[in-house]
């Protein structure tokens, strides 16, 4: 073997490869032979010696789906008298698989045929696995990138747009094509939510501070049409093996819905669904914040407690649904009655505060008696009934001496408590002496009203039918308490409740009412024949009546006993009675309730939990207790008609307390629409306007 043959038998075993040596017979391929080197036998998986193969025999080591292209391409490299160049696959004795590429060029005889073809031939299947796996990772990237739900936008070191997924093309309105080498500022247009202006953008900023950006709170993105989107947005660069910055890839998504989720939720956390007035928490949270500036600059304010005087009639008479009504006008009435700087409020039922900034005490006075007559010459009809309307209202000044927010509150609130005892439609300005004046005014009213009351027997119940929304022909209704006093007035008990707790007399008026309640289903009986009483009985099951339990009487050891003594002295049924024991009561007096309750259950008394889903903690402590209804707090229910988020609460206190086995009721349903929704989610029972008005339940006591 010669230097230069020896050289290139050198050079050809340090870069892996063989001799790649055929023959042609007639100017055919497949007639031919191969011959290969002991190197190139060892590319094949044979044993490293020299040998020849016909070619159909070296046809048997190369892949079947690749052997077709094998004669194709030295095929026509023949007939054009040139070379060829392919790659393809063998399978080795032992199965396993191997790419190998080869190059070759054809030569002549002395006659100018084809006679042979001679080149080289290496194994590149380290090299093709590299490839099949590097295109099978993009593959897998533009598949994830196109399928994933966020927009994602990748950029070169200039902020230029390289890249756009499915989803930000359909986001922004720019197609992948169109976006390529444009801005990333034009592509993705930035702006903020709140005053509309353009921002520093996330992708600019992440290549030059080169690092990752996170989310962006208040990010618009305007779209090739002009539309504005709430998005959240973050970038991160991309680093190159050696630390260069190739770009910035961007993430976003569209938050339009959480975050106008979020703004309502914001918006119903500080105001008043039914009127658009600031709730009492924001209300408070402002005075605070005026009780700060007099303390720190000596400015002075004004605080307004304003109360309805004939609200409760008007609910009364026509119902909760005129009731809003009501409170919506007079909203709306009062706000223009205002500067743009004065704030009203509605600090719950009828009661309504109004702060008056940089405003001296002499000043709010005339403001005060400006909304005393606006509200006094405010006609309201409702069906046949028209309404005079009144308010008594309470001021407090808000200076350097003020102590506190809520002293301050309580100062307009006890003033607003004098307006009204000193005949109601009346302005009153606190005075330090107030505060004892009306504790012990209303000590001595309160406790001499309610004795009066049990002297005299003036205490009255009224039913609340409880309709079953399933045709159920079962009679139920809520048990609830008045004073009729000497002179004819009804008194509600949201007058007298407060002072009753106030002055621990709410056990002696559970008391009374269950007596009572007793009296009145052995008067129903009695008032019956036997037969037609046996003929009713058999007919439908006997009426059920909810009474109402204080947390005072939950914690009384003693009412069990005096609840089985009525039912034995009245032989009453305890299937029939039913008691109503609010969330936060039950919270208060969890032990003793859980004991009171079971015992009572256990001799065939129903529970009911009322005002449920007020204290956001009911379904922690839910299973601890034996109850049978679920009373849907009615602040859910009286909006469910226009608020997505009452209707999504009552949905899901319906459905817990259906998995649990309880029965549901919705309080407050004032209207067919309200009614109609209630209905639809599968709460079982209704209470409100919509389905039965108040009605007096003939009961008294011996």
């Amino acid at each position: 073997m010669g230097d230069q043959q020896k050289r290139l038998q050198m050079a050809l075993e340090a870069a892996h490869m063989a001799i790649w040596d055929s023959r042609i017979v007639a100017g055919q391929v497949i007639d031919g032979t191969v011959i290969w080197s002991a190197r190139g036998a060892a590319l094949l998986g044979l044993e490293e010696r020299a040998l020849t193969h016909s070619f159909p025999a070296f046809l048997d080591c190369v892949h079947a789906d690749d052997r077709d292209k094998v004669i194709k391409v030295l095929q026509d490299g023949v007939r054009r008298r040139g070379g060829y160049a392919l790659q393809y696959r063998v399978i080795w004795p032992d199965g396993s698989e191997h790419w190998l590429a080869a190059q070759a060029q054809v030569f002549m005889d002395g006659g100018g045929h084809p006679e042979r073809t001679l080149g080289i031939i290496w194994d590149v299947t380290e090299h093709i696995l590299l490839e099949l796996m590097i295109a099978e990772r993009k593959e897998l990237a533009e598949v994830t990138l196109s399928s994933i739900g966020d927009g994602v936008i990748t950029t070169d070191p200039h902020g230029k747009t390289r890249y756009l997924n499915r989803v930000a093309e359909q986001l922004t309105g720019w197609s992948n094509d169109m976006a390529q080498g444009l801005d990333i500022g034009l592509t993705l247009p930035l702006a903020d939510e709140r005053t509309g202006e353009a921002r520093e953008h996330v992708a600019k900023r992440c290549l030059q501070q080169r690092q990752a950006i996170g989310i962006s709170p208040r990010s618009q993105l305007i779209t090739r049409e002009g539309r504005r989107i709430a998005i959240e947005e973050s970038a991160a660069p991309i680093w190159s093996r050696d630390g260069e910055i190739l770009g910035a890839v961007v993430v976003f998504r569209d938050v339009s819905h959480e975050r106008k989720l979020s703004q309502q939720l914001s918006w119903q956390a500080t105001h008043d669904a039914l009127t658009g007035l600031i709730n009492r928490r924001e209300f408070e949270h402002l005075v605070a914040g005026a009780l700060h500036t007099a303390k720190e600059s000596g400015h002075a304010h004004a605080l307004l407690y304003l109360d309805l005087d004939q609200f409760k009639i008007i609910n009364d008479t026509c119902g909760h649904g005129a009731g809003d009504v009501l409170l919506q006008l007079l909203a709306k009435m009062l706000q223009g009655q205002m500067r743009d700087s004065d704030i009203l409020a509605r600090l719950g039922g009828d009661e309504l505060g109004v702060l008056l900034p940089h405003c001296p005490l002499e000043h709010a006075r005339l403001i005060g008696e400006q909304l005393r007559q606006s509200v006094r010459e405010f006609a309201f009809a409702w069906d046949e009934h028209s309404f005079e309307l009144g308010v008594s209202i309470g001021i407090a000044e808000i200076n350097q001496d003020s102590k506190s927010m809520s002293e301050l509150l309580s100062a307009a609130d006890q003033a607003c408590y004098l307006a009204k005892e000193q005949g109601r439609n009346r302005i009153h300005v606190y005075q330090e002496s107030d505060v004892m004046l009306a504790q012990r005014h209303g000590e001595m009213l309160w406790i001499s009203r309610l004795n009066e009351a049990f002297t005299h027997d003036y205490f009255r119940l009224y039913a609340m039918p409880i309709v079953h929304l399933r045709d159920s022909p079962e009679q139920h209704d809520e048990v609830l308490i008045r004073i009729r006093n000497g002179k004819g007035d009804l008194i509600l008990p949201s007058a007298f409740i407060p002072a009753a707790e106030r002055y621990d007399m709410m056990r002696s008026i559970d008391r009374w009412v269950i007596r009572a309640v007793c009296q009145h289903i052995q008067s129903v009986r009695d008032s019956l024949p036997p037969l037609a009483a046996l003929a009713e009985s058999r007919r439908r099951a006997p009426a059920l009546y909810s009474v109402n339990l204080s947390g005072m009487s939950l914690a009384d050891p003693g009412l069990q006993d005096y609840i089985t003594a009525q039912f034995v002295q009245y032989a009453i049924a305890p299937e029939q009675i039913c008691f109503e024991i609010t969330e936060t009561a039950v919270i208060a007096n969890l032990p003793k309730a859980q004991v009171f309750m079971r015992q009572l259950k256990a001799v065939g008394c129903r529970f009911s939990l009322d005002d449920f889903g007020s204290g956001f903690s009911s379904f922690g402590y839910l299973r601890a207790l034996p109850v049978d209804y679920l009373k849907i707090d009615g602040i859910f229910v009286r909006g469910i008609a226009t608020n997505a988020i009452n209707r999504a609460m009552v949905k899901a206190i319906n459905e817990v307390g259906h998995v649990m086995g309880l029965k549901t009721v919705a309080e407050y349903v004032e209207n067919a629409e309200t009614l109609a929704i209630i209905r639809e989610l599968g709460v079982d029972y209704a209470q409100g306007y919509a389905v039965g008005g108040l009605r007096p339940l003939t009961a008294g006591v011996d």
